[in-house]
């Protein structure tokens, strides 16, 4: 039996945040830079929830894009993973209308994976058959852990303080990878 591996894209395969922030600077030139998003519900202060979820939805729905890349590492981590002997399932916190863009994302860049999950509900994955959740959210981070799924994700200032609640946190995917894999 193939051991499981639930892997998010935002934040996790590319850097979603700086295409975030340059819709929103275009919302309000006063946002605040990613560096300094520390919690979230930080665009209260800047844009309405309605302006901050149409700029999601635009990258979302853009994905397939030529601007927007994954990390270097992205395609020799999920390669990594399935080679271990992992199966994996893709899951974002995003519309499904978005699939066929998210399909042609992944394709195009080589990003291998088993399943394609969309929605607003990822935790529900998560049970006694996931062996590692990679994400960048505390919350979801938290949930994995309490399925008794191991739990990773890339650092940022985000999550950074949540870093002691049972879960570990990189400076990027090939960190990630060895901390998987047990290298």
């Amino acid at each position: 039996m193939s051991k499981v591996a639930v892997v998010d894209i935002d934040n996790t395969l590319w850097q979603f945040c700086d295409a975030l922030y340059e819709k929103l600077r275009k919302v309000n030139q006063n946002f605040p830079p990613p560096e300094s998003w520390t919690h979230w519900d930080l665009w209260e202060s800047y844009c309405s929830k309605d302006d901050f979820f149409k700029a999601i939805n635009e990258i979302h729905f853009n994905q397939d894009s030529d601007q927007y890349l994954p990390y270097p590492q992205a395609e020799g981590f999920l390669s990594s993973l399935r080679g271990s002997g992992y199966r994996i399932t893709i899951a974002s916190h995003r519309s499904p209308h978005f699939r066929e863009q998210t399909e042609r994302w992944l394709q195009k860049h080589g990003l291998v994976y088993d399943e394609l999950h969309l929605s607003f509900h990822k935790t529900r994955l998560f049970d006694m058959f996931t062996d590692v959740v990679v994400d960048d959210a505390p919350q979801v981070l938290e949930k994995a852990v309490e399925s008794g799924a191991r739990a990773v994700g890339l650092l940022f200032p985000w999550n950074q303080a949540y870093s002691k609640n049972g879960f570990s946190l990189h400076d990027d995917l090939n960190e990630v990878l060895s901390h998987i894999l047990g290298k």
